[in-house]
């Protein structure tokens, strides 16, 4: 079953990179991507209760979530930027999260820091170490994590 989702999700890359639907590029996608999962699923033979597959549908949404922010944050930054009185606050705040795996806990920091303005700088157990560049008082923690986790726990 892995074998079959790993060829499957690398050969459609191979299509979208290559952007060829000749033969020959065919043929060769499907034999890297073959090759690829073999090799892969030796490798790591004893993680194969780890194994989860990955939501096509949730990722397209995680894809879409992440540009949407990008674009806002840049525009927040922009106009934080613009201001004449640059009195920043910046602070490191430590938000929870609720997911479980590893890889989705380094999702949720990769996206985090990918969005202008903030910058994961540690995870500890079930903990992200945030860097905001302008934190205000009262403002819920969550709210920086919360839209990326709803849908990277549906992955």
């Amino acid at each position: 079953m892995r074998f079959i989702f790993w060829t499957s999700m690398l050969f459609i890359i191979w299509i979208v990179l290559t952007d060829s639907f000749e033969m020959a590029n065919i043929l060769l996608g499907i034999t890297l991507s073959i090759g690829i999962s073999i090799l892969y699923i030796n490798m790591f033979k004893e993680r194969e209760k780890e194994f989860e597959f990955i939501n096509p549908f949730w990722l397209f949404v995680y894809f879409y979530i992440l540009i949407k922010n990008i674009i806002k944050s840049n525009i927040y930054l922009a106009n934080i930027l613009a201001r004449k009185d640059l009195n920043l606050t910046p602070a490191i705040v430590a938000v929870p999260t609720k997911l479980e795996s590893d890889w989705k806990k380094l999702l949720l920091a990769n996206s985090i820091t990918l969005t202008p303005g903030t910058l994961t700088l540690d995870i500890k157990d079930n903990i992200l170490f945030i860097h905001i560049i302008e934190y205000k008082e009262g403002t819920d923690k969550l709210d920086i994590t919360r839209e990326f986790e709803e849908v990277i726990k549906n992955i």
